[in-house]
């Protein structure tokens, strides 16, 4: 290896700019390319936990916070608007809440700062092992190190043979951003997110700054009422009348869709390394699926630090995988578990959450990630 080493990365997502902001400020030379004409990022609202922030901080990011809701509970409700657990959080364990938009743009001015070159309309249709992405038209690029961070339908997982399994759930949300703030939340709502149960439908409440509130309403595939579209507030309201205040505002949504849960052999094969929503995709119900994806990427690029062979870089790729999968996969777990609550009747749903969240040690795995220290960030 003469000179820097060199990084190509697939997809300009929250792990892919991680993951060159990081590497370019470690001093390689890395080129994103993203085949979308603009960067853009699909959802509305997205929640940063603690250990998310400590990587934003590690990337010079810390003033996003500094926009951003923060509230101090995660309050779950009944279908009849009772309270089934406060969600209290630790004094330690900060969580913020921001648009998707919002982080994004400061990803991309992070990577920019250190020197990332960012290509748009650049479509990657694969990668090998010997450190190529592959293009259209049977042409590639060559790097020590390359990255897919390209989704959940990752063509560079699937050319790797690295992918065991792909399963989209049942459930899904519909998501949209409306006008309001906390006091559209009610008496005891202020600092606080809620997550509202009835039946099989899930109403979550996320307020973020300039008075804008999040909503995700969630139902299941078979509920063909509720993942409609345009919305059927009508049967949404039926579903909470006690928020029909909020459903009234809004206007447009993201449709209906599901989520998705990805299984992989490894998370690399040679020089290539596959990130984010790529190696670990997940339901969004820990609210870690970006966090774990900045948290890998970040990760990824402390064990490449101070590379000079390029034939270190498998090696330092399966420490890597040794060191930050257990936690990925974790998150996973218990996101999924944590999504069965919603097949539970809301009789027994009433009395199982207060008795599980009331346990420390259920309370402690649910904050497992959150309460993580990334590996390369800032102490």
């Amino acid at each position: 290896m003469t000179g820097k080493p060199t990084a190509l990365i697939a997809g300009a997502g929250f792990a892919g700019l991680t993951a060159a902001t990081a590497l370019a400020q470690r001093g390689w030379s890395v080129t994103v390319l993203e085949r979308q004409p603009q960067l853009r990022a699909s959802g509305a609202g997205i929640y940063i936990w603690e250990n998310g922030l400590r990587i934003l901080e590690s990337l010079g990011l810390g003033g996003l916070a500094k926009n951003a809701y923060r509230g101090h509970a995660m309050e779950q409700r009944g279908h009849d608007n009772s309270i089934l657990d406060d969600g209290g959080l630790p004094p330690a364990v900060r969580l913020v809440t921001l648009h998707r938009r919002d982080l994004l743009e400061g990803l991309k001015g992070a990577a920019e700062k250190a020197g990332v070159e960012i290509r748009t309309n650049h479509e990657v249709i694969g990668a090998s092992a010997q450190g190529e992405l592959l293009l259209p038209g049977r042409r590639s690029l060559r790097a020590d190190l390359v990255i897919g961070a390209d989704g959940v339908w990752s063509p560079i997982r699937k050319s790797l043979g690295l992918e065991l399994g792909h399963q989209q759930t049942t459930e899904g949300a519909i998501r949209t951003i409306i006008e309001g703030g906390t006091d559209d939340l009610g008496p005891g709502g202020e600092d606080k997110y809620i997550e509202c149960w009835s039946g099989m439908r899930r109403f979550l409440i996320t307020p973020l700054a300039s008075r804008q509130i999040y909503l995700a309403l969630t139902c299941q595939e078979t509920d063909e009422e509720g993942r409609a579209y345009p919305l059927n507030k009508s049967s949404w309201r039926s579903s909470f009348p006690h928020w029909a205040h909020l459903i009234d505002r809004i206007d447009d949504v993201l449709s209906w869709s599901p989520y998705s849960i990805v299984t992989v052999r490894s998370w690399s094969a040679g020089h290539a390394a596959i990130l984010g929503d790529a190696a670990h995709a997940q339901p969004p119900n820990l609210g870690q699926g970006g966090g774990m994806a900045m948290q890998s990427a970040l990760a990824l690029a402390a064990y490449m630090e101070g590379v000079t062979d390029s034939r270190d870089i498998p090696g330092r790729l399966a420490q890597w995988e040794r060191n930050e999968r257990p936690l990925a996969e974790h998150c996973q777990h218990w996101s999924c578990l944590y999504g069965e609550v919603s097949t539970l009747p809301d009789d027994v749903r009433a009395r199982a959450i207060p008795k599980a969240m009331a346990d420390p040690w259920v309370r402690s795995e649910l904050l497992r990630a959150a309460n993580s220290r990334p590996t390369g960030a800032v102490a």
